[in-house]
């Protein structure tokens, strides 16, 4: 079993092995017809995965802006990683940056709760040197762990079985058919107490999916753990099971692990699929990740402002048709940041908006790579949520890489508002202002 890490964007050819060739990843047959089978399919936004097409008569997926990891058929995983720098799979350091990377992946994750863990720092996993699917498993295992101190939730199961001794109820039909022969058998229906339930069930059903995939390590916890879920079959039916987990007082200590199991066999992670395939992928939108994870911590950060994140304040017109009584206001706008400070004086508005766009200080006659669209949008923000502001500022935050290490140099539009572009170190979760 292999881990096969790429960053996004990255391309992924066929050949007749797995292997890395000039800095990109060649995939076997078998692996190839997977991923592209799981971007053609209907299910939840696979087709958004990859983008399929062709490259000197040679085929091609193109891995888009999700990051996280597929378990591909024949056990080795598809590791996709944020793209913050330029440095190829091919290069010295690619395996020190890959351990930062991951590191930062986990913990932006974690902190924006893209993954369900209740623990923010987790000094006993050392998160660098894993494959990302065993970091999501360790966390489940977490969980596990401490559900496992609290107790197993047991109850009373409607059970029927023919035994040598009296317990609850003779089935009188029942014991003329079975036990007619057999003088010393009862057919009997009882109640045991029983930790036979549809959570239990998962989450043994979940460990042994584990098992499979993980390396050793990983795999020795996950036996640990089977040992206190022996007496526990198998889930015949996720999806049945799922929908028969109970909530109560009684069970409240399993709600931390309920998202896990919905991310493991259900539809809870963005783009998370089983089923007959045994393709299962944890990936989320790494656009999304970076405005969660932004907002977050400026609001962690500016202590003397009020920082909320997508404001639904503003249009950008009004429109009032022929038959109409009122004008109808059109084109809502929803500005990632909306950053509020009061010096007792003036309330001023700062606007802000997240881009997971890779820019480049060092091409000011290109204009940095910054797309015009984003000044745009940057101008109808600026029309509506600062209309009234004589001096408006407004922040258009980046990922910081070793080509946009500072703040570029003030944008002004013509009214004199001044867009400041920003980089957002994802390493150290910290925005340069200066």
């Amino acid at each position: 079993m292999s881990t096969w890490s790429v960053y996004e964007f990255a391309r992924l050819y066929r050949d007749d092995v797995t292997s890395f060739k000039a800095g990109n990843l060649y995939l076997d047959d078998e692996c190839f017809d997977a991923l592209k089978r799981l971007m053609l399919c209907n299910e939840s936004d696979h087709n958004q995965i990859f983008r399929y097409g062709f490259e000197k008569r040679q085929e091609v997926l193109v891995c888009q802006n999700y990051v996280g990891v597929i378990c591909l058929p024949n056990g080795d995983q598809l590791e996709i990683l944020p793209k913050i720098s330029k440095t190829s799979t091919a290069s010295d350091d690619h395996d020190g940056e890959l351990k930062i990377i991951r590191h930062a992946l986990i913990n932006m994750l974690k902190a924006t709760r893209h993954i369900p863990s209740k623990v923010a720092n987790n000094a006993s996993l050392n998160m660098t040197r894993m494959p990302l699917l065993d970091v999501f498993i360790l966390l489940f295992l977490e969980e596990v762990a401490n559900l496992i101190k609290r107790g197993v939730a047991r109850s009373y199961q409607s059970t029927e079985d023919n035994l040598p001794f009296l317990k609850g109820k003779l089935l009188v039909s029942q014991q003329i058919k079975h036990n007619l022969v057999l003088k010393h058998k009862h057919y009997l229906a009882f109640d045991d107490f029983s930790a036979n339930r549809p959570e239990n069930r998962l989450i043994r059903s979940a460990l042994l999916w584990a098992i499979k995939r993980v390396t050793p390590n990983t795999k020795q916890l996950c036996h640990e753990y089977l040992f206190h879920l022996n007496d526990i079959p198998e889930s015949k039916s996720i999806r049945q099971d799922i929908r028969s987990w109970q909530r109560g007082r009684h069970v409240r200590h399993y709600e931390s692990i309920r998202p896990w199991i919905e991310m493991i066999f259900s539809e809870q992670s963005p783009t998370s699929t089983a089923g007959k395939s045994q393709m299962l992928s944890m990936l989320f939108p790494m656009e999304r990740v970076f405005e969660d994870y932004v907002a977050l911590k400026l609001k962690q950060q500016l202590h003397d402002c009020e920082v909320k994140s997508q404001v639904r304040q503003e249009y950008l017109l009004s429109h009032k048709a022929p038959a109409a009584d009122k004008a109808r206001m059109l084109f809502q706008l929803k500005p990632d940041l909306h950053i509020t400070h009061n010096d007792n004086e003036t309330v001023s508005v700062v606007i802000g908006d997240t881009k997971w766009k890779l820019i480049d200080e060092k091409l000011p006659n290109e204009k940095y790579g910054i797309k015009e669209a984003d000044i745009y949008q940057m101008l109808a923000y600026n029309q509506t949520y600062q209309k009234k502001q004589d001096k408006s500022e407004i922040w258009l935050i980046y990922p910081r890489t070793n080509q946009f290490m500072r703040p570029l140099p003030d944008f002004r539009f013509n009214n004199g508002a001044v867009i400041k572009v920003l980089p957002f170190d994802i390493v150290e979760g910290e925005l340069i202002r200066d």
